[in-house]
């Protein structure tokens, strides 16, 4: 990416090594962009540097004491190696943008990565944050829904239990009612079959 965006500034003006003629052209032009296509690639970079940087003592540790193989020690030297030409590379397109500027442009990457690095995991709080309080609006909403239809359902419950009280109650007039002297049983039924006897 960063030398496709080169080509196309040294197609619009740009000369490697040359400051740019006015204050307009630094801030706009073609200068600017390589300044800025170059920092990516730095920043972009800055994850591979720290990662070899860490991995150094250890894998030389583990080397020396021949606790990793050959052919692990190659593929990190290579590794390494890649890496090193890549910081060479960017502090020599650094020096070709602005004089001077490869002594500290790593320090500045680093530091817009850290800042990026910040403003991600910020972004990342953030959001568990949203969520968290989207779940919990969400529980206490399933809550008082669960509570409401507790409510309705112990309701309906006492309705339903009143519904068969009266019912009972009114099988129990009827059931009376037909014993008493109303009833559909006659009179002496019991009585005729004692005579027989």
């Amino acid at each position: 990416e960063y030398y496709a965006v080169k080509e196309k500034c040294i197609a619009a003006g740009w000369e490697p090594g040359k400051p740019p003629a006015d204050k307009a052209q630094a801030q706009n032009g073609p200068h600017r962009v390589m300044a800025q296509a170059l920092m990516k690639r730095a920043i972009g970079d800055i994850p591979l540097v720290t990662h070899i940087q860490k991995e150094s003592a250890g894998m030389n540790k583990l080397y020396s004491q021949s606790m990793c193989s050959v052919s692990q020690w190659r593929a990190y030297q290579a590794a390494e190696a890649m890496v090193s030409k890549e910081v060479e590379e960017v502090q020599a397109e650094a020096d070709e943008i602005e004089p001077g500027w490869s002594s500290h442009i790593w320090r500045q990457a680093m530091q817009y990565h850290n800042m990026l690095k910040q403003k991600h995991e910020m972004e990342q709080k953030a959001a568990a944050e949203t969520a968290a309080k989207k779940k919990e609006i969400e529980q206490k909403v399933n809550a008082a829904k669960a509570q409401q239809k507790a409510e309705e359902d112990k309701k309906k419950a006492a309705e339903r239990a009143a519904q068969e009280l009266m019912e009972a109650e009114e099988r129990e007039r009827e059931s009376k009612k037909a014993f008493s002297g109303g009833g559909a049983v006659k009179k002496g039924f019991l009585e005729n079959k004692k005579k027989k006897k």
